[in-house]
């Protein structure tokens, strides 16, 4: 009887034994399977991505920001120019528009005598730099020497240069707009479009941001010229290709592009990339875990998903644009927040989406003003619509990249306005944005405009 009852003892805990070794094989089996499914789904991404014509690694994207062999490359000549570039003092050129502290008058009021002086000073001071820019930005090719493979401890190209290259021929615009001289005012606004230009296949989402800040300020340029001269029908033709040709070269999903292969090496090897250049990266210890668990793999998946839905979404028209990212960032959004990469890496694009839009529209306003001022010049007279420039003077009135409708225009005591109703969608009936003073509610209400008030 006592054998009876030990020998069932034994086999219970013989069980439970087995039931626990099983149990951690199976979960150690299921652990290795999850690991090896997420290695797995990542390849297929990867490759994906390949297949599809993109680069997968940061040497590759170097490769693939490229010009033409044997062309002539802007980058040199406008690198060049900036070693002529002469800045004042801080005391010296306070006194400067643009460059300085100094505001331009109204778009109706002549230059001060005292500041076109000190402009006209500037400008003779700066030369050399000018002349060079004038020539690089006549050079269709660019290729700012960086290296790409090095992620992101990638060097930048001259940016804050190229913005003081920008404004360099502003001042000079005006200048000339002030002399009368709309010949060389055209020059320096051209110019202006073909510095940004210099910018237009850079991979890195901070060099199209500058190029679209240099876009929308040569934009500005023309509109302060066609405020202050009266050029002539061929000089206002070459304003409206170069503003046209701009808009064709604005594609930011380079950036989106670029942005990915950066992430991609990241996911690669997360502990090799410096923790102060991305904002909430943990600590090495707590990244070893992170991929002992899995965690960075799957960060690494839904990156490339969301990301492959920014990319997309720049294939959508224009008007769709906001709703696709605005989609994407609720889908990002949603994810948990134990998602530390995901979340660290992954930048702003719905507002760079937003800030591309927004250049689009003053590209076109900008492009239909200038007809428009060709057919008052030619009828003598302002159009009633925007119609009335079909055929002769636009193919089609633009649309507006925020709606889709056709951009809108009002005449004005006197002058005129063309405008989009910008990202809020609220027609605001051509009010422009101010640029200065305190942020109030009406402040807060404008549209994406080009106003001649003459």
């Amino acid at each position: 009887m006592k054998n009876n009852g030990i020998i069932p003892k034994k086999r219970r805990r013989l069980r439970v034994s087995h039931v626990l070794i099983i149990l951690f094989l199976a979960g150690a089996g299921f652990f290795v399977y999850y690991r090896l499914s997420l290695k797995s789904r990542l390849r297929a991404r990867i490759d994906a991505i390949a297949a599809a014509g993109y680069p997968v690694t940061c040497a590759e994207l170097d490769k693939w920001y490229s010009i033409p062999e044997n062309v002539d490359n802007a980058a040199y000549t406008i690198i060049d120019a900036f070693s002529y570039y002469k800045l004042w003092d801080k005391d010296k050129s306070k006194s400067l528009p643009i460059v300085g502290q100094a505001e331009l008058p109204p778009r109706t009021e002549p230059l001060p005598a005292e500041m076109k002086i000190l402009i006209a000073e500037y400008i003779a001071d700066n030369n050399e730099a000018l002349e060079l820019l004038h020539e690089g930005a006549a050079i269709e090719h660019c290729r700012y020497p960086i290296d790409l493979s090095a992620g992101f401890e990638t060097k930048l190209p001259p940016l804050s240069e190229i913005r003081k290259a920008v404004f360099l021929l502003k001042l000079e615009a005006v200048l000339h707009a002030e002399n009368g001289d709309g010949e060389s005012a055209v020059r320096s606004a051209k110019s202006s479009f073909g510095i940004a230009r210099s910018l237009a296949k850079e991979s890195i989402v901070i060099s199209q941001l500058v190029r679209v800040a240099c876009q929308s300020f040569a934009v500005t340029t023309i509109e302060y010229c066609i405020n202050r001269i009266e050029l002539k029908d061929e000089q206002l033709v070459e304003l409206i290709e170069c503003v046209h040709n701009s808009e064709r070269i604005s594609d930011i999903s380079c950036a989106f592009v670029g942005e990915r292969c950066n992430g991609i090496s990241f996911f690669k090897a997360p502990e090799s990339v410096n923790p102060d250049l991305i904002n909430g990266i943990p600590f090495r210890p707590v990244l070893e875990l992170f991929e002992a668990a899995g965690l960075v793999d799957a960060d690494a998946i839904i990156y490339l998903d969301i990301m492959e839905e920014y990319i997309k979404s720049v294939r959508f028209p224009l008007h769709k644009r906001l709703d696709a990212v605005k989609a994407v960032d609720a889908k990002l959004r949603s994810k948990s927040k134990i998602h530390i990469l995901l979340h660290s890496l992954m930048p702003a694009l719905s507002r760079i989406t937003t800030i591309d839009l927004r250049n689009i529209a003053q590209l076109r306003t900008a492009r239909v003003a200038l007809a428009i001022e060709r057919y008052r010049l030619a009828a003598v007279k302002l159009p009633d619509a925007l119609t009335d420039l079909v055929p002769a003077y636009l193919d089609s009135v633009p649309a507006d990249p925020f709606d889709s409708n056709e951009l809108r225009y009002r005449k004005l005591e006197p002058g005129f306005v063309v405008y989009s109703i910008g990202e809020d969608l609220s027609d605001d009936g051509g009010k422009e944005r101010k640029r200065h003073g305190k942020r109030s509610e009406e402040s807060k209400n404008w549209d994406v405009t080009f106003i001649v008030a003459g």
